[in-house]
């Protein structure tokens, strides 16, 4: 873990207008942190948008923000209340290197476009409110050998069949339990906000998890409407106005060796509610993904890991995709680190010739569609071209 760099509260004022005049009594701290990620990425083939057609696939060569992890800042900060209770918050950025702009999920234009939270933390668990990650998409992490990275990691299936819809949660609370025992379960509610329908733009997740230190087990459900979404849903007909997901697995550690395996299923609507008004609330795609690997540290300096991820579309037959990646961290310190990573992904069409168009990155050039084919004009019938896909990219990554 990065060491951060951390300043007493009363001192944070001119860091960033959190700090009320109040502060000059508290007992706390402000904690900045974040992870700078840039690579050179190679990809055989690339998806139609990124080449600015509707049918163009050739091969890219470019340099990509966040080849390994997402380039990000934040700050985080918490105050003794006393009696065990303390408050925090936390917000954080995106940032894009390869341009310097902000990297905004979902077209999220603010300045912390990832997570803005406040709450009070204590024996009864934590409770915060605000933007959030999803307790689904935590599980989603967990779960993942390649810990969810950019390129070829369960990151990809998660944003080909949900996008960004079961990762951000806007106008949430949320609750954690304590661990007891280690349990520990998860619940967060989101509130949509318009007037006279409860429905539009509401979301809800939940989650569980055991542990012991060598054994995890864990399964989360989301569900949410993101229709009228002003925070999230700016990209307009791209973003899925419903999404409905599960997930279950498990992993254990051999020494330096953890594996891990999962299931998950994902249910969309393939098109805008303004073309299908029936879809408002409901979903007509279904795409499981199967997921396995291992994550190793032969030297307490290398870490290497693999992932396979198998998409099964279980409304067009024979329609499936297949993606594997393995990739490699060489740190040079703590906070730095050289990383290298190949992939592939294998699209088949099903007999219908509905295609996953299933991607190999979250990046743009590499990016796919999933079960959502037919999601708006950027999204219809593209992602990846059928067959296979070969990609490679390598880069530095520094945290702070």
């Amino acid at each position: 873990m990065a060491k951060q760099r951390k300043w007493p509260l009363k001192a944070c004022v001119a860091a960033a207008a959190i700090c009320a005049g109040s502060a000059a009594h508290a007992d706390g701290s402000v904690t900045l942190y974040g992870i700078a990620d840039v690579g050179m990425m190679y990809l055989s083939h690339s998806t139609p948008e990124f080449n600015g057609t509707s049918t163009g696939t050739g091969h890219v060569f470019q340099l990509t923000n966040a080849g390994y992890s997402p380039s990000l800042w934040g700050l985080a900060g918490k105050e003794d209340l006393g009696g065990g209770i303390k408050a925090e918050f936390k917000l954080e950025s995106g940032i894009n290197l390869a341009n310097g702009g902000f990297d905004n999920p979902g077209g999220n234009n603010g300045l912390f476009n990832r997570i803005a939270e406040v709450g009070l933390s204590g024996g009864f668990g934590t409770v915060m409110a605000g933007l959030q990650i999803s307790p689904f998409f935590n599980i989603i992490y967990a779960l993942d050998p390649r810990g969810a990275g950019e390129f070829g990691s369960i990151l990809t299936p998660v944003s080909d069949n949900s996008l960004i819809a079961a990762v951000f949660m806007p106008n949430a609370v949320s609750y954690t339990s304590p661990d007891i025992g280690g349990f520990q379960a998860a619940g967060l509610f989101a509130l949509g906000g318009v007037a006279g329908s409860f429905q539009t733009g509401r979301a809800w997740s939940v989650s569980a998890r055991y542990t012991n230190g060598t054994f995890l087990a864990a399964a989360a459900y989301i569900s949410t409407n993101n229709a009228a979404d002003s925070a999230l849903a700016s990209v307009g007909e791209l973003y899925p106005v419903n999404v409905r997901a599960y997930t279950a697995g498990m992993s254990y550690k051999f020494g330096g060796l953890i594996a891990k395996a999962a299931f998950a299923n994902f249910k969309a609507n393939s098109v805008p509610v303004s073309v299908n008004p029936s879809l408002m609330y409901s979903t007509n795609t279904s795409v499981n993904v199967y997921s396995g690997g291992f994550d190793y540290f032969p030297l307490p300096y290398l870490d290497l890991n693999a992932g396979v991820y198998y998409q099964q579309d279980r409304v067009n037959s024979g329609g499936h995709s297949v993606m594997g990646a393995i990739g490699s961290q060489f740190f040079l310190s703590k906070r730095t680190s050289l990383y290298a990573q190949v992939g592939l992904v294998n699209n088949t069409c099903a007999h219908n010739g509905v295609c996953l168009g299933s991607g190999l990155t979250v990046e743009s050039g590499g990016s796919g569609v999933g079960g959502l084919q037919g999601l708006g004009l950027a999204a219809e019938g593209l992602g990846l071209p059928p067959g296979t896909t070969v990609g490679a990219n390598v880069g530095i990554r520094t945290t702070f």
